[in-house]
């Protein structure tokens, strides 16, 4: 059973934010499974830094859409990224440093935080985008 399940309550509104999310949600999910499953070190190191690279893709791709047309809370939304960011990435360290197992604790994290995000911080910033033609 996935830890998030896709679908119109977690979505925003705009194609490639929407694309990009999904991603997430699979990695996150993906991540999950391989805990569940008592997979190998190897294979949850390798989804734990897949999900920490699509995260920066993602990141760079919706702050660019709102640098690109004004969204006016954006230095805040940046800001919201770089805390996640840090954040995985000091959990991504100590997993690859043996000092964290993937615990469903981190999992609750990482669902919590992905989906607060998207409908709260992102659904605020769609009116400027579709003002600006983005859908």
């Amino acid at each position: 059973m996935p830890l998030i399940t896709w679908g119109p309550q977690i979505l925003v509104g705009i194609e490639i934010v929407d694309r990009q999310h999904k991603r997430l949600v699979d990695l996150i999910n993906e991540l999950h499974e391989a805990m569940q499953e008592n997979r190998s070190a190897e294979v949850l190191g390798h989804t734990f830094r897949e999900l920490v690279d699509y995260t920066h893709t993602h990141f760079r791709t919706e702050e660019n859409l709102l640098q690109k047309h004004g969204y006016e809370n954006y230095a805040q939304h940046r800001k919201e990224h770089y805390i996640f960011t840090d954040q995985i990435e000091i959990y991504r360290d100590r997993f690859e440093a043996g000092a964290l197992s993937v615990t469903q604790l981190l999992m609750e994290y990482l669902r919590g935080w992905l989906v607060t995000h998207i409908t709260s911080s992102d659904r605020a910033y769609v009116p400027t985008l579709r003002a600006a033609g983005i859908n």
